[in-house]
Order: C-alpha cells, then sequence, then structure tokens
C-alpha cells in the first residue's frame, strides 16, 4: 500500500469511527527506515531540567546519554561514562568519561559539562522538575534546593578532564540507575548561554545521545534524526523517530491497525479481548514498575484527621476496578510497594476479608470522626482526561457515596492536572507513579519530606525516621526490613490512597525488533531497536 493510501484510509476510518474489527489489513508500508509511536501526550519542554510530562522522559531518553545508560531490560550498562568505582562506604562513586566524547555541533564533551548540569539541575533557579529530587541523595543537596548553600557546594567534582566524582550524602545501592537517566545527562552550557529559554527549539538544538532533534510541531510530532557524532552511532540502526500524541486511545487504535504507528503506549480497556483475539503477537501486556494512586492533599483540613483517609481508602474496591474496568492483568495495591523487589517481601495484604467488611468500618471511622448524613464529607476527585480513568473515577466515586461521602469529578488535559497536583491545588488527584529502579526506595521516595514529588504535602516524622534508618544501612536483608517498616508507616497513616498496580499495555507492530516486555521501566530506546 503506497503511503498516500494509508494516509487516505486512516483519515477515513478516524472520520467514520468505525470498529477496529473493521480493519484488519496488513499494516501499511512504513516510509523508510523510521520508527513511529504513539504516546499519551506531547512533552512539555525538551529541557531535561525543566520537563514534568512523561512523554517528555521518553523523547529526552533518546536526546540524551548520562554517565550511564538503560539497556534493552532497563538496566544500568555504561553510557557516556566507560566505568565507574564505588569507595568502601558506598557513597563516593568516581565516573571515568569515554575517551572523545561531543556533543551533536562537535563541541568536546568533558567533566566540566557533567559538573555544570549537575549543578543547575540542583539550583533552584532553574525551576527544576520532580526528577530533581534526586539531587537529595548527593552530599549538601538537600542544603542547596532549600538555597541554605551555594550550588558550588553540592557533593560533586570534576577533578580532570575525564573524572567526575559525585559523593553522596547517604548509600544508595540504586545510584547507577539514577545517573542512567537524562536529567544527569551533560547539557550545552555554551547553546544554554546563548540562547537562553529557547535552546531547545529544533534550529538550535544540541544532545549528545544517540538521536538529535529534528522538528516539533506542537500538538502533531516530534521528530528525531539518528546522530552521527554519538560515541556509539554505528550501532543505532533506525535512522529516525517520530513521537506522536494520542489524545484519544480508539484512534490512537486505529492509527495503529493502520500501519500509521510502530508501537502504542496503551489502548481503550474495552478492546482488550478484542484484541487478545485478533492481534495477539502485537499485543504486549507486561509487568512494570508502577502504581495508581489517589493523592490526598494534606494541606485541606477535611482531611486532618487519619480516620477520615483511611475511610476513603477503605471504601474502594480494588478487585472490582482490577476485574471489570481495567482488566489487564493489574493488581489491587494497598501499599506501595509491588511484589519481587529485592528483600522486601510480597505487597501488602488487604486489611480485613472482604470488601463488605472494609465498607462497614470505613462508615465507622467517617462517624467517630464526626460525618454523617448532618454533615456529610465533599470531596473533588481530579484526573486527566481519559476514558479509562474516567470509569475508574466514576466508579470510586459511587463506592464513596456508598459510605456516605459525596464526590465530584473533574478531569483535564494532563499537563493542567501535572501542574496542578504540582501546585497543590485539588483536593485528591489521579496519579501514576513509576519507580526508576527495582528497589523499594523508588516508590517511598514519592513522599518524602521536601520532595517535589510530594505534591499532596504529606508530612510524618515515624516515616522520615524509618526512612532514615533504612538509608544508614548497608546491609541487604536489614535494609529490606527498615524500608518494609518505612511502608507501612505510609499505609498507617493512610499518606495516600493506593489504587493497583499498573501492568504495561502496549501495541508493537510485527516490523519492530528488539522489543523486550521483561524491561520494567517505563522506557524504550529506540537506540536498542530495529525495523524489519
Amino acid at each position: 500500500m503506497k503511503r498516500r493510501d494509508a494516509l487516505a484510509l486512516t483519515a477515513a476510518v478516524l472520520g467514520s469511527g468505525a470498529w477496529p474489527g473493521a480493519l484488519r489489513a496488513q499494516p501499511a508500508r512504513a516510509p523508510g527506515n523510521v520508527l513511529r509511536t504513539g504516546h499519551s501526550g506531547e512533552p512539555d519542554s525538551l529541557d531535561p531540567h525543566v520537563a514534568i510530562a512523561a512523554p517528555s522522559l521518553v523523547v529526552i531518553n533518546d536526546l540524551y546519554e548520562s554517565l550511564m545508560t538503560l539497556d534493552a531490560r532497563g538496566r544500568p550498562t555504561a553510557g557516556s561514562a566507560e566505568r565507574y568505582t564505588v569507595s568502601a562506604d558506598g557513597r563516593t562513586y568516581t565516573f571515568t568519561l569515554r575517551p572523545g566524547l561531543v556533543y551533536s555541533d562537535g563541541r568536546r564533551i568533558t567533566a566540566a559539562d557533567f559538573l555544570y548540569s549537575f549543578r543547575r539541575l540542583a539550583d533552584p533557579a532553574t525551576a527544576s522538575t520532580a526528577l530533581a529530587a534526586w539531587i537529595d541523595l548527593i552530599e549538601g543537596g538537600r542544603a542547596v534546593v532549600r538555597r541554605e548553600r551555594p550550588v558550588e557546594s553540592l557533593g560533586v567534582a570534576a577533578p580532570d578532564p575525564r573524572t567526575l566524582q559525585v559523593t553522596l550524602a547517604t548509600p544508595a545501592p540504586y545510584f547507577p540507575s539514577i545517573v542512567a537517566f537524562p536529567v544527569f545527562a551533560p547539557l550545552p552550557r555554551h547553546v544554554i548561554e546563548k540562547h537562553g529559554r529557547a535552546w531547545t527549539r529544533p534550529e538550535n538544538f544540541v544532545s549528545n545521545g544517540p538521536y538529535v532533534l529534528e522538528q516539533w510541531r506542537p500538538g502533531q510530532m516530534v521528530r528525531s534524526r539518528r546522530n552521527p557524532r554519538f560515541h556509539a552511532a554505528a550501532t543505532v540502526r533506525i535512522d529516525a523517530v517520530e513521537y506522536r500524541p494520542v489524545a484519544d486511545l480508539n484512534a490512537g487504535l486505529r492509527l495503529f491497525q493502520t500501519g500509521a504507528l510502530d508501537a502504542l503506549t496503551n489502548f481503550p480497556p474495552e478492546k482488550l479481548d478484542w484484541l487478545r483475539q485478533n492481534m495477539p503477537r502485537e499485543l504486549r501486556l507486561a509487568p512494570s514498575l508502577g502504581i495508581a494512586v489517589y493523592v490526598i492533599n494534606h494541606r485541606l483540613p477535611k482531611f486532618a484527621d487519619p480516620r477520615v483517609r483511611r475511610a476513603l481508602a477503605l471504601a474502594v474496591d480494588r478487585d472490582v476496578i482490577t476485574t471489570r474496568i481495567v482488566r489487564a492483568g493489574d493488581t489491587p495495591a494497598w501499599g506501595l510497594v509491588p511484589s519481587g523487589m529485592p528483600d522486601h517481601g510480597p505487597a501488602l495484604s488487604p486489611p480485613l476479608r472482604n470488601q463488605a467488611e472494609r465498607a462497614a468500618l470505613a462508615r465507622r471511622l467517617l462517624a467517630e470522626a464526626g460525618r454523617g448524613p448532618s454533615n456529610p464529607l465533599e470531596v473533588e476527585l481530579l484526573y486527566h482526561t481519559s476514558e479509562e480513568h474516567k470509569k475508574v473515577a466514576v466508579a470510586v466515586a459511587a463506592m464513596w457515596q456508598a459510605v456516605g461521602v459525596r464526590a465530584s469529578l473533574r478531569n483535564a488535559e494532563r499537563q493542567v492536572v501535572d501542574v496542578a497536583a504540582r501546585k497543590g491545588e485539588f483536593e485528591i488527584v489521579r496519579a501514576a507513579w513509576f519507580s526508576p529502579y527495582v528497589d523499594p526506595m523508588g516508590f517511598l521516595s514519592f513522599l518524602r519530606r521536601g520532595s517535589p514529588q510530594n505534591g499532596g504535602a504529606y508530612d510524618s516524622a515515624a516515616f522520615e525516621s524509618a526512612i532514615g534508618a533504612a538509608e544508614r544501612l548497608t546491609e541487604p536483608a536489614a535494609r529490606g526490613r527498615a524500608l518494609r517498616l518505612a511502608e507501612q508507616r505510609l499505609v498507617d497513616e493512610q499518606a495516600v490512597i493506593p489504587i493497583y498496580f499498573l501492568v504495561g499495555r502496549r501495541l508493537v507492530s510485527q516490523r519492530v525488533v528488539g522489543w523486550r516486555d521483561d524491561n520494567l521501566t517505563a522506557l524504550r530506546p529506540a537506540r536498542w531497536l530495529s525495523l524489519r
């Protein structure tokens, strides 16, 4: 099928609202060696220190490379650094850069560029993203972020052009995974200082990763092309990548069926049975390091009583949500850490034997907190626009109504919800949290005191004490027990309302080679893929 014919077919299908079963034809021929991917939104920025939207990280991860990088399985491996060593106390990492590193404009990369980027991320003036919370791990990082110390005091040094030393505040065995993310990549200081905020425009853009930005048409597409100056350019097999925002899951499915997309990050949940029967080789359901939660705004007096927060959590029938609404294999969550984490044990079990008992306890707790027919609890649930999220929200609102809580629903575009969550402009907001590494801290850190990720402003001395005790431990089993205790503190205080552990749901064309379902992260770097 010619490309113009494929586009015409796509337009016809989108206009007709046809049922997916109407399109069983062979996918359209791809336009050259180009990977076309569909995502739930578009980037809010391509500055790694400013972006907050998940689609931003997908693009930025292909444009930049940090000291380490994630391999096809999502595990940390050598990136811009060819090797590293760790001190005996587990706090100081010494990275040795590869020789001959350059940016996409040919300018040489040295350890000083990494030093600049670490400091820029920590600098409060940068308005860094939630990922800046990782600066807290570095010695002096918390004081720098709080403006108590100058950014130059951050525990990072560049003793020579090929050596970068990072000293942590406490041991963190997962640190190699953290510095694999592009938030710690060497941003081009010479470009940033020349162009200011406009440095991420395609005509100004400079990066050091396997791809470089070619164009960005807001609302339509971001396109990157292979970077010939990347140190491993010979191993990058795809010439270009297109990242397309897909606001409507049904439209995304139709685009995938016509061959206009090679990979889609989600699909309508009601089409799951049809996909299992008709597109089993394209359907990819796999475990992930993600959890759906309802974040409670602890700033509001109505949520100050832990009995109220507990009642809201108990009233949610997670079995109904996972078996009747999402139905992709997601599992009910009563804590934050899924099963399978090293030295942490299975996920926390639900309280009481069945949902009827939990609902009865929820009513009793609300009554004890002074809430009843004459003084009902009223809450607003905010979620970003999605048919699935809407169905879950409607179900949860009905469950709350059954225990005497009056719930109103409000939806908005993803970026609007992200900003509202960060600023605390909500009562309860739906969020999806993904750990970037296989360690309980990847989930527990979302609720640390002062963390930019802690949009609900949860603050608990007991939790901070438990986390602090775990951070001082290096023996794996003892550390695991301490982190388990910290998670239990969160549950006891009902810091948030966990809903379900997420399963990765994707559609991947058979022409994509190298896609791995054992990658638990949300990233599939184009560097490791190829096309038939």
